[in-house]
């Protein structure tokens, strides 16, 4: 089926939701299901919600997007680190964790809107990977549009570009809890230099990685496809070759790896390896296979 396809689906769907609250993160799925919300007529509450899981760069982009766009925007203000799945750094933690984010988003909605149907951003590529967040959706009856209407992300960016979306190749910037393996606890100060040293790389024109704290290493600073060069110059022949082990070399933006590394250690993610991977989503499910570390 093409874009074009997908895209008639999706209107079909909309076009039953007259009154709809999205889940909106900020990242370029939810904003795209809002954005063609609102162009096919439906009256869109959007609700983000914010807390130590949630870098404070990724609430100020969703604020500023929704005021451009003009819709209708809440903050709901959400700590994921009490409930004990979570504390505990359980494989299951997102499934937990997403559960009762709907439930706080449900209950935060307007009363002009408590009867709309909550919905989120998940898309057909999701349904085919690692997402224990995805049964705790169907528990609570969130409905994902672009997931029904067969939309990937790539049909997504090209849509979105297509009908004029801000931003539509946006990286994306999952929940900051991803950056820390099964059976490490969080703690807020964590996930705030966490959140400080990605947007520090961002700053620097990174857009394809992911910061993963490991317990008895160093931090890792995955790089995509699209970001790494080997030490030489030359693209890394092999995903998983370590890369700028020293401080020379660059990245294939043109970053050096000492101010790279500066900006790690003010952070305080001193001494980070470096490597080049398939993909930087997924980390751990991948290289643990779901088992808590020991800490």
């Amino acid at each position: 089926m093409t874009a074009t396809t997908h895209h008639k689906a999706l209107e079909d769907i909309l076009g039953g939701l007259p009154v709809l609250a999205v889940a909106l993160s900020g990242g370029v799925d939810s904003r795209f299901l809002v954005h063609m919300a609102l162009r096919a007529g439906c009256r869109v509450v959007a609700l983000h919600a914010t807390g130590p899981h949630v870098a404070p760069r990724e609430t100020l982009w969703a604020r500023d997007w929704a005021q451009r766009t003009g819709v209708r925007l809440m903050l709901v203000e959400f700590d994921p680190l009490p409930i004990p799945a979570v504390t505990s750094g359980s494989p299951d933690r997102c499934y937990h964790c997403k559960r009762a984010l709907m439930q706080a988003l449900r209950r935060a909605l307007p009363e002009d809107a408590a009867c709309a149907p909550l919905c989120d951003g998940t898309n057909a590529d999701d349904l085919a990977a690692h997402r224990p967040g995805l049964r705790a959706l169907h528990e609570c009856g969130v409905r994902s549009p672009l997931a029904e209407a067969g939309l990937h992300k790539a049909h997504i960016r090209t849509l979105g570009a297509a009908t004029g979306l801000a931003a539509p190749e946006q990286a994306a910037r999952p929940c900051l809890l991803t950056r820390l393996p099964y059976g490490m606890r969080p703690s807020a100060p964590l996930l705030r230099r966490l959140a400080r040293a990605e947007a520090a790389l961002e700053d620097m024109g990174l857009r394809d990685f992911r910061l993963r704290v490991r317990p008895d290493a160093p931090v890792l600073l995955q790089l995509g496809p699209s970001e790494a060069v080997a030490e030489s110059g030359g693209t890394s022949p092999h995903p998983g070759d370590m890369l700028l082990t020293g401080t020379a070399g660059h990245l294939r933006r043109g970053i050096d790896a000492a101010v790279l590394r500066a900006a790690l250690n003010d952070a305080g993610f001193p001494d980070a390896d470096i490597a080049s991977t398939d993909g930087v989503s997924g980390y751990f499910d991948r290289t643990t296979g779901g088992t808590p570390v020991t800490t």
